[in-house]
């Protein structure tokens, strides 16, 4: 037998069911119709609406491989469980109770009445596996030898991304791992195990917190010390709901990243998809921000999504974060479409130097490279972007001069240890510098010729 079957559900409510003919290579999605009629509802991406068939027959698997982790992670799961890393379904089946978003995958090859009753069950009661300090230093210490993912013997990793992490339920200074009625409401990160990126839990941190002191929306960070630092990153794709201090519920929200709303794969996270060697640097199939913008087309409100995408481009520019990919921004889906979700993952990469890869993952224009940013490639970035000039140099002027007054502050924190604070500092004079260069080109962008663009 080749056909095998999972059932989506949002908390106890059907969604519908997951078919794949692993001897076809096949997948289709069939939302059940209770769910499709209902007037709340809303799509897995848009490359699966709920009234007809998707476009393209590939369109689940890619949405699917897009929930799943990478790297090491991937390995982890893959190995853990016996199965390949390309089974895109079976890892799905072992990881698919609380991937991002509002849906759970589960119950394979059973009735839609059983499937019911499986969900139920697992909703019965709340389950709290506490996390003390202890153990949790002891893990991170030894994550060469004992996979950070792996718990109780068990994966619990079924986030998209190459870093480490882990799904946490947090209750004040109470760290647990959730399962039964309750989901995770945050995210941990240790620091990063590559020696050419120390201190990525401050620098996340303070890029995140900059990002907040400019008045962007992101995901609330706080770093806390078990004595290592851990990074602790507020799930936007969850409401919490408390009772006498305790989580009572947690409501999840459905999340799809750029590539689940382009409908491309994962690999394309990346706009140069094959890389940036000689023979391969001008194929430019992956995301990019002339694709990101489109999406503008299946907003709910065009008008406050588009000034958005335009901060979050910049944003990365003045920090220097070359990667940020496709994977690294995200929407909210509802009935009446897409909302930019809050902004995570911000980090400067570049600020690490020629240790790190230093290309930008999207382009400003046909330009890559930080230095090589002229008002002619911004001026190129707005006719891509379909944003009038003037209004391009108006916001990198503001939030050039927003960096230059807040970049300092934060990097002044008390929240950051002697050390971190020496590094926070080479971020945020990297910042000003380039948030002053900036500023000076953005003069020229309204001056270059449109009919040379």
């Amino acid at each position: 037998m080749s056909e095998h079957s999972l059932y989506a559900f949002t908390e106890t409510l059907p969604v519908g069911k997951l078919s794949h003919d692993a001897q076809a290579g096949r997948y289709s999605f069939q939302y059940a119709d209770a769910w499709a009629a209902a007037h709340q509802s809303f799509y897995l991406s848009p490359a699966i609406p709920l009234h007809r068939e998707p476009e393209s027959p590939g369109a689940v698997q890619r949405f699917l491989e897009n929930l799943l982790p990478e790297g090491r992670a991937l390995d982890i799961a893959s190995v853990f469980n016996q199965v390949s890393k390309g089974n895109t379904f079976a890892l799905i089946n072992v990881l698919g109770k609380e991937p991002v978003g509002a849906f759970s995958f589960v119950a394979l090859d059973a009735s839609e009445e059983k499937a019911a009753r499986i969900m139920r069950e697992q909703l019965l009661e709340p389950i709290r596996r506490p996390l003390p300090d202890e153990e949790l230093s002891q893990r991170i210490r030894e994550r060469d030898a004992i996979p950070f993912p792996v718990w109780d013997r068990k994966v619990r990793l079924s986030l998209a991304g190459y870093q480490d992490k882990l799904q946490v339920l947090v209750e004040d200074s109470q760290l647990s791992l959730a399962d039964g009625s309750l989901s995770s409401t945050h995210l941990l990160k240790p620091e990063s195990l590559n020696p050419r990126m120390p201190f990525m839990v401050a620098n996340e941190h303070f890029c995140m917190s900059v990002a907040a002191r400019l008045r962007m929306p992101v995901a609330p960070v706080a770093i806390r010390r078990i004595p290592e630092p851990i990074l602790l990153i507020e799930r936007f794709d969850r409401e919490v709901k408390w009772r006498d201090g305790q989580v009572d519920q947690v409501h999840r929200l459905h999340v799809i990243d750029s590539c689940q709303a382009l409908d491309l794969p994962r690999d394309f996270k990346y706009e140069r998809n094959l890389g940036a060697g000689e023979n391969v640097r001008n194929i430019r199939e992956g995301v990019s921000f002339e694709r990101l913008f489109t999406l503008l087309d299946q907003m709910v409100t065009p008008a406050t999504a588009r000034p958005f995408l335009l901060r979050w481009a910049l944003l990365q520019l003045m920090l220097g974060n070359s990667d940020a990919h496709g994977k690294n921004i995200s929407f909210f889906a509802g009935p009446a479409g897409l909302t930019p979700a809050p902004m995570y993952d911000i980090v400067s990469v570049n600020v690490y130097g020629r240790d790190v890869e230093a290309d930008m993952a999207m382009a400003y224009g046909d330009v890559f490279v930080l230095e090589d940013i002229t008002p002619y490639a911004l001026a190129d970035f707005a006719k891509r972007t379909n944003t009038p000039p003037a209004t391009l140099a108006r916001e990198i002027v503001r939030m050039a001069d927003a960096i230059l007054r807040h970049a300092p502050e934060q990097a002044a924190s008390a929240v950051y240890s002697e050390d971190e604070r020496a590094h926070v500092k080479r971020i945020s004079d990297f910042a000003c510098v380039q948030a002053t260069r900036l500023r000076g080109l953005a003069r020229e962008v309204p001056k270059v010729n449109p009919n040379l663009l």
